[in-house]
């Protein structure tokens, strides 16, 4: 897999594989795109965070094929903890790519020398939990917190399940 920032150029196709989809987005804690205009957004926010953390957003897509694939990235806690998640685009779930963003996050922390990941995840997402224990992330109860999932109906504040992956060489 290859890994990139989002560039301008990328909103149209961000909108079309992932974003604006319910299916895809439903347990995300950010609401759905409803335009083009949301995307480029999300660009812009983006370019802030690696602009601001020197890190952020990637867009994955498949090394063969040249394929998009989805969204992954990481986001500080603090000075030696960050938080990640993915996104993976229809067409795409079930083939382990989810597990191969995890594993490049992980990799990507140890070249930070940050001492640890968390990911958080609506309690009624088997998927993701799955992939995140196949990471080895582990269910971290004393840092689960509510969120609000924007996509489900209601928009419900929802405990959070938080697991955490600790790189154990720092």
């Amino acid at each position: 897999m290859e890994m990139r920032h989002p560039v301008p150029e990328d909103a149209a196709l961000i909108f079309q594989r992932y974003s604006s989809l319910l299916e895809v987005t439903c347990f995300l804690g950010w609401p759905r795109h409803q335009s083009l205009a949301d995307s480029n957004a999300f660009i812009r926010f983006s370019d802030n965070e690696w602009e601001n953390n020197h890190l952020g957003p990637l867009l994955c897509f498949d090394r063969q094929s040249g394929e998009f694939i989805g969204s992954t990235g990481l986001a500080m806690e603090d000075q030696r903890v960050a938080s990640t998640g993915c996104v993976i685009a229809t067409g795409y779930l079930g083939q382990g790519f989810g597990t191969e963003c995890l594993q490049s996050m992980q990799s990507l922390a140890n070249s930070m020398r940050l001492l640890r990941l968390l990911a958080f995840v609506h309690p009624e997402n088997p998927a993701s939990t799955s992939m995140l224990e196949k990471c080895g992330f582990k269910r971290d109860d004393s840092r689960a917190k509510k969120m609000v999932f924007p996509n489900l109906p209601g928009a419900p504040v929802v405990k959070a399940d938080c697991y955490g992956w600790e790189s154990g060489q720092y």
